[in-house]
């Protein structure tokens, strides 16, 4: 056989496996997606905000925690603690807000409720120090 139909054919059988691997890829993200609708929506959303939490994205957090306010007004179960760190999280960026506008009945009202916020943060009470951290670094 000649050399280049060689090459020709062994270029085809690469270009084969690559397309056969691409479409069991597609096929695994379809079976995946099909049983979504299985999953618990609030389980989903506490294992997404613990994520968050443990890479300390609480702007996202912060952000989450809107999102789902409008599903659920009251915490379901298990996700208080959470919820307690977006609020945490959003007092704290607030505090930033009142201390440059130099509003001082503000930043006592805010230091106090960012006192009892700190209270209720139960699991994730380690997020308070990062999050100060975090404000007081910004420029």
């Amino acid at each position: 056989m000649n050399n280049k139909i060689k090459i020709l054919l062994n270029l085809m059988i690469v270009i084969a496996a690559i397309v056969f691997l691409a479409m069991l890829i597609n096929m695994n993200a379809a079976i995946r997606y099909a049983h979504r609708d299985t999953e618990d929506p609030v389980e989903s959303a506490q294992r997404q905000m613990a994520y968050k939490v443990s890479h300390r994205a609480y702007g996202e957090v912060v952000d989450t925690y809107y999102w789902k306010r409008s599903d659920y007004l009251e915490p379901p179960e298990g996700m208080e603690d959470l919820y307690h760190v977006a609020a945490y999280a959003h007092a704290a960026f607030m505090s930033r807000v009142y201390e440059e506008s130099k509003d001082e009945q503000a930043v006592r009202e805010n230091a106090e409720k960012m006192e009892r916020l700190k209270k209720d943060l139960g699991a994730y009470a380690f997020s308070a120090d990062e999050v100060d951290a975090m404000i007081k670094k910004a420029p």
